[in-house]
């Protein structure tokens, strides 16, 4: 069963589709690559600038990135060294308080010392005058004792007499 169209007298079409089948295919092939080609093109070319355009704002995103961690970066040396000044001074800080407060501890001490060095004298002074004013009035006690005892009465007035003039009792009578 042979279909064949003559065409002319050379070329002959046959139209039965198990024996073209190749032939129809290679046609529609070449069909799908006249008609769907050229907007299967355009559409890889959109797509392609796409992806170009993509990689391009990833490549600058990537570029921004990097710029912001070296400035991160640089921030971060720069408030290390603040840190260390921070720190350096807080220490020069501490050593000044500490030798300002050992300062006003030894003067503190120097002027217990001073306190108590004065307290220990006033109270030797005071001893002593404890001690002379004991001695004085024993003293007394016993001329007054050994007056009385071996001293007649007249010889005992004439003594006070004469001890108060030489004291000055004569400034001390009271005029009347």
């Amino acid at each position: 069963m042979e279909n064949l169209i003559l065409l002319s007298e050379s070329i002959r079409l046959n139209t039965d589709i198990f024996e073209t089948n190749v032939i129809n295919i290679a046609i529609l092939l070449a069909l799908l690559v006249n008609v769907v080609g050229g907007a299967l093109k355009t559409s890889m070319l959109e797509r392609k600038e796409k992806i170009l355009d993509t990689v391009q704002d990833a490549e600058q995103r990537l570029q921004e990135a990097s710029e912001r961690l070296l400035e991160a970066k640089t921030q971060l040396n720069q408030s290390r060294l603040v840190i260390n000044k921070i720190e350096e001074d807080n220490l020069l800080l501490i050593g000044s308080i500490a030798l300002a407060n050992r300062n006003r501890a030894l003067a503190e001490v120097d002027r217990q010392a001073n306190a108590t060095e004065l307290t220990l004298v006033y109270k030797q002074q005071q001893v002593l005058r404890e001690i002379k004013d004991e001695v004085a009035q024993d003293a007394l006690s016993k001329a007054l004792k050994f007056c009385r005892e071996q001293l007649k009465l007249d010889t005992q007035i004439q003594l006070i007499d004469d001890a108060i003039d030489d004291i000055g009792g004569k400034k001390w009578q009271v005029k009347f």
